[in-house]
Parts: structure tokens; C-alpha cells; sequence
């Protein structure tokens, strides 16, 4: 690996993401107790940043661990033992939420199912509305909103009408844990009952935090259904101590000062402009991998992150390794799953969080120097033409 000091390293990955110097060195500082009136004050006001990102009026909890974490909590919280639970696949994130309600049949007497969507394509709220009106006993559906292992984005408020209109005794609970600060996403407006995210994304944070933004109809599934079979994840707990602006168990303290300094930083940038600029590197983006000839690997993407299939001579850990050691671009590559094996076919580009239109066409003239040169036979441009497509897009 090159560990010149001359290179600069640029994080692109699709999380963790790249983290601002000011929320660096906020996390730097001496650590706090949590049971203090001082780190009392800080989670509130993280509280209500957060509530504001998500546009709810409801609580949003803040749950040590990850993204995943903090979805299986929502959905074993959520979920009517005894009752029917759907779950959407198309990528290795919804095939996810779909394994934990296996994992908890037994335990509730859940009855699982499935929606299955081909990998690259968003699910229809047609089918969502169809599956619906075919089971009267369903408490809770899963989606992904931006599916980040295909680059993928459905429409997140037309589901939510489609469960409104099937099912209204079902609540929605969404995956937006690569969306919530990178895309448009209104939780009570768009009537999704329980919206979660997590902290190493767009929130512009290390790994450690997951969010649970519960609205009305969320809360009084709380209060109707008894806790499932967990402690840790009973989202009860976490409300119940939410309310005394702390938490049941002990916090990552640092991380906490940090989302703060870093929710601030959203809000000074303005959320509306961070979509703008989260799309725009989405766009410059596509249209580099197009004028390149690589085929998209979504037909539907999302702006969070990019995905495009390699030329067939381009190896993956030779291309990827190559980036990080002569250009300093760190990226992700395919993922597998039941509904595809994307592994060494793919690779992904982030936009989410602390990301510029410098950091990308750095990127993106790398991997245009780096596939001229390991397939010019099938690259479709000449040098410059990619980054060149890139940048007209960025100031349109």
C-alpha cells in the first residue's frame, strides 16, 4: 500500500463515509460521563436535530450499534407476534431485514414473507399494494429506501401510500440508513411509520450510532404489544429513557458530541443543498461511467451511491487495489446475496456525507486513467472525456 503523505486519501466507500475535521476533534476531547446533566443537554439537542433532519415530530432514539442493530430492534419492537411481517429483497441489505424476521419466527410466532425483486430494480407499490390486499393479518413491512449493495432507489412515498391504501392497520418501517441526509425522505408527511439511519453514512460519523425515528402510529404499537423476546433491542427501554433525554445502557459518549457538531454542519450547509449536491456528484457520476461504456447496475439509481459492472478483463482487486495504493481512492465492490452474486463484478462510488465535486472527479479521473489502461480495447472514450462529461454535469 503507498504510504506517501503525498497522496491524499479519499474515502468513497459507501460507509463508512469520509468525517469532517471539526467533528474529528470534537470526538478528540476529554470523554464526559453520561449520566451528567452536560451530556444530558448535548443528547437532547442531538434529539432534536435529528427529529428535524428526518422531518418527524416524533422521537428519533439513538441506539449503540449499528444501522443493523437498530433496524432489528424496530422490527422485533414493531411486529404483532402471531402476525404476518413482510419484508422486501433486490439486494443484500433487504435480504437482511428478511433473515432477522426468519430469525424470530419461532420466538414470536411471526409468519414471514417475502417480496422478491431482481437486484438492480426498485419494487413496484403496485406489487407491495397487491401483496398487501392478499394478507389481512400483516403488522409490519420492511423496505429499503436506497439500497446501497445495488445502487438502488425506489419510491419510497408511493410505498408508503401503497401500505396506507392495502393495509392501514400495517405500519412501515423503512431502511433509510443510506438516504436520511443524502435524499429527499419526510417521515410524517410521507406516512412512514418508523424511519432508521445510521451514523456512518451521510450523517458524517464513525460507525457506532443507529437512529430510530418513530411516528404516532409507531408508538402506539409500542404501547399495545408486548415486548418480544430481547433486552438490549426492546425499543421500550430506549424510549423510556429518550424521554429523560438519556439511555438505558451506556452510550458512545464521543460519538454522540461528535453527531452534533456534524448535524450542526448539515444545517448550516442547509438540507435542501445537501440533496442538490448529493445529486449532482450522483449525476457527474453516471455520466463519467456512461461516456466510459459501463453498464449501470441500477435502472433505478439512487443519488447516495453509484454503481457500474467492469469491462470483462478488469479484475476487481487488481482495479480497486490499484486505486487505493497509486491514487488514493478507497471504493467498494460488488456484494453477494441470494437474488445475485455481484462480488468482483461491480464496483460503487459514494456520495453521501463529507464529499466534494473535487473528491469525485478525483475519482472518477483515476478510474478513467486506470481502465484506459487495463481494457482499452473496450473503453468507449478517449482520455479527459469521461471527467469532461463529469464536470458538465456538475455545473449545469
Amino acid at each position: 500500500m503507498n504510504t506517501s503523505t503525498t497522496v491524499q486519501q479519499r474515502l468513497l466507500t459507501p460507509g463508512p463515509t469520509a468525517v469532517p475535521q471539526p467533528v474529528l476533534e470534537e470526538m478528540a476531547r476529554p470523554i464526559i460521563h453520561h449520566r451528567t446533566a452536560e451530556f444530558e443537554a448535548i443528547f437532547a439537542e442531538v434529539g432534536q436535530r435529528l427529529a428535524k433532519l428526518m422531518q418527524t415530530r416524533g422521537p428519533v432514539l439513538s441506539i449503540a450499534g449499528s444501522g443493523t442493530t437498530a433496524f432489528e430492534a424496530a422490527q422485533v419492537s414493531l411486529a404483532r407476534p402471531g402476525s404476518t411481517v413482510v419484508a422486501v429483497g433486490g439486494g443484500k441489505f433487504g435480504e437482511r431485514w428478511q433473515d432477522i424476521f426468519d430469525q424470530y419466527e419461532g420466538t414470536m410466532t411471526l409468519k414471514p414473507l417475502r417480496i422478491e425483486v431482481p437486484w438492480g430494480e426498485a419494487v413496484s407499490p403496485d406489487t407491495i399494494e397487491q401483496v398487501l390486499r392478499e394478507h389481512e393479518d400483516v403488522s409490519l413491512v420492511a423496505v429499503v429506501h436506497s439500497e446501497t449493495s445495488t445502487a438502488t432507489a425506489c419510491d419510497i412515498r408511493a410505498v408508503a401510500a401503497a401500505v396506507q391504501s392495502a393495509a392501514p392497520g400495517a405500519l412501515l418501517l423503512v431502511d433509510g440508513i443510506t438516504s436520511v441526509g443524502a435524499m429527499p425522505i419526510e417521515q410524517d408527511a410521507w406516512g412512514i411509520d418508523a424511519l432508521v439511519t445510521g451514523s456512518q453514512k451521510a450523517l458524517m460519523l464513525p460507525p457506532g450510532l443507529g437512529y430510530v425515528g418513530l411516528g404516532e402510529r409507531a408508538l402506539m404499537r409500542l404501547e399495545e404489544v408486548k415486548a418480544g423476546p430481547c433486552y438490549n433491542l426492546d425499543l421500550r427501554r430506549w424510549l423510556k429513557a429518550h424521554a429523560k433525554n438519556t439511555v438505558p445502557f451506556t452510550p458512545p459518549v464521543s460519538l454522540i458530541r461528535g453527531q452534533l457538531v456534524a448535524l450542526k454542519m448539515i444545517e448550516q450547509e442547509g438540507l435542501e443543498n445537501v440533496h442538490k449536491r448529493t445529486a449532482a456528484l450522483a449525476r457527474a457520476t453516471r455520466a463519467a461511467f456512461t461516456t466510459l461504456g459501463l453498464a449501470l447496475c441500477s435502472h433505478r439509481p439512487s443519488d447516495s451511491v453509484s454503481g457500474a459492472y467492469y469491462p470483462d478483463e478488469v479484475d476487481d482487486k487488481t482495479f480497486r487495489s490499484a486505486l487505493r495504493d497509486e491514487y488514493g481512492i478507497h471504493i467498494a465492490g460488488g456484494q453477494d446475496g441470494r437474488g445475485a452474486s455481484w462480488s468482483g463484478r461491480i464496483f460503487r462510488l459514494s456520495h453521501m456525507g463529507y464529499v466534494s465535486a473535487e473528491d469525485t472527479l478525483a475519482a472518477l479521473s483515476a478510474i478513467e486513467t486506470l481502465l484506459l489502461k487495463l481494457a482499452p480495447g473496450t473503453i468507449a472514450c478517449k482520455a479527459g472525456e469521461a471527467v469532461a462529461a463529469a464536470e458538465a454535469e456538475l455545473v449545469r
